[in-house]
């Protein structure tokens, strides 16, 4: 196994964030990211009441972009396992999935069919203990990340029974680490800061993801931080000196991906924003209008009516929320960014839309919402992860109907 040599390099805008009574006296970590997200969500809600009523004001200069789908191919009853965390589509049709109950892969062949199984429980050469990210690199090879090992381990697609491991610097905390692309051996790692709870509200300490760039192309490993992003908001539950800190449910969430063209995209679903980061660290965006779209009483008190008390009230002394206008993002392999937008009450299925890095919008598919989470897309095919009511999961790849 090769160990990676090097030192940390880490700006001090990239240091952990102050509390709020200390920010006085210093500067909040990647203030200028953080004003240009608030600066671009203030123009969308600017521009929402100029978008058409659909919301697809930036469809318009593309006119009727829309693909159609076809089912190709479902994974059968031979496909056991007792939850699904990440997929990685081969270009040569291979399906990889991380089984839950692992931690080890299941391949399935372009049926969807499992033939092979890599990896088991343990710490030596194919072992894993908790694998966080599958990703198909170029050569068709895949690269397996564990984050509890702190090492990448690389198969060929001929021999997936042996890899090469490459483990982690010690001083590094990762928890998601995917390889960029280009012959610089350059890595994006991800790590959170966690929570921390003051004495009320005003003096907690956000959640946040940060992202860095590994440079593994010089004689030592270099690591600097590059963007840094508000996670999720919490739920934070006081009551009787206790403190409970939870998922909100209708918190946005962080996305991010690898672009094949360079660098890599984040998005926080609060806003059809995408910041693109490229591995010198520079930064451009783009952002379009969405329309708000208000959470229903209805909803709301079926949240509360699943709450114990304590959650119930948090809740509804925050009333009233909106819902993310976004559900998600993925990134294809021809470097277009898919977005999933939220659909409107009572519709049945969802849009997915493709945008240029740029933010032009090149075409869209719809999709249903029940239970269906696209998670990957290669050339012309989409895989997909179904749930049935029953909450067991099956994988979909759906064809792209480019000319309708």
């Amino acid at each position: 196994m090769q160990h990676l040599r090097g030192r940390r390099m880490m700006p001090a805008a990239a240091a952990r964030p102050r509390r709020p009574a200390d920010r006085g006296r210093g500067t909040r970590p990647h203030l200028a990211l953080a004003s240009a997200v608030v600066a671009a969500q203030a123009l969308l809600a600017a521009c929402s009441a100029d978008a058409p009523a659909d919301g697809r004001q930036w469809a318009s200069a593309s006119g009727d972009a829309w693909a159609d789908m076809r089912l190709e191919v479902a994974s059968g009853a031979d496909l056991h396992v007792g939850g699904v965390g990440d997929v990685a589509f081969g270009r040569r049709g291979a399906v990889y999935v991380e089984d839950f109950r692992g931690p080890e892969l299941l391949v399935l062949d372009s049926l969807l069919k499992p033939v092979a199984t890599v990896g088991r429980r343990g710490e030596g050469p194919g072992e894993f203990l908790s694998i966080s990210t599958l990703q198909i690199l170029p050569g068709d090879s895949l690269m397996v990340f564990d984050s509890r090992l702190s090492r990448m381990t690389v198969f060929s697609a001929e021999r997936l029974d042996s890899g090469q491991t490459t483990a982690v610097p010690p001083f590094l905390s990762v928890s998601r680490l995917w390889r960029l692309p280009g012959p610089e051996r350059r890595h994006m790692a991800h790590d959170v800061q966690p929570f921390h709870a003051g004495d009320s509200g005003e003096t907690d300490d956000e959640r946040f993801d940060v992202l860095s760039i590994l440079d593994e192309s010089a004689q030592e490993t270099a690591f600097d931080s590059v963007l840094l992003v508000p996670q999720p908001r919490a739920l934070v539950i006081r009551s009787g000196g206790n403190l409970t800190v939870g998922s909100h449910p209708y918190a946005a969430y962080n996305f991010f991906a690898v672009l094949p063209g360079g660098g890599f995209a984040y998005l926080s679903t609060d806003a059809l924003a995408v910041t693109i980061v490229g591995a010198d660290g520079r930064q451009t965006q783009f952002s379009h209008p969405t329309i708000p779209l208000p959470v229903s009483s209805e909803h709301l008190d079926s949240i509360l009516a699943e709450s114990n008390p304590d959650r119930a009230r948090v809740l509804r002394d925050g009333a009233p929320y909106t819902w993310p206008p976004v559900v998600g993002m993925i990134v294809d392999d021809r470097d277009r960014i898919w977005i999933g937008l939220r659909e409107q009450p009572g519709e049945t299925h969802r849009e997915w839309a493709a945008f240029t890095r740029d933010g032009l919008h090149v075409a869209s598919v719809r999709l249903p919402v029940a239970k269906l989470y696209p998670r990957a897309i290669s050339g012309d095919k989409l895989l997909a992860l179904a749930l049935d009511d029953l909450d067991v999961p099956t994988i979909r790849i759906y064809r792209i109907l480019w000319d309708r």
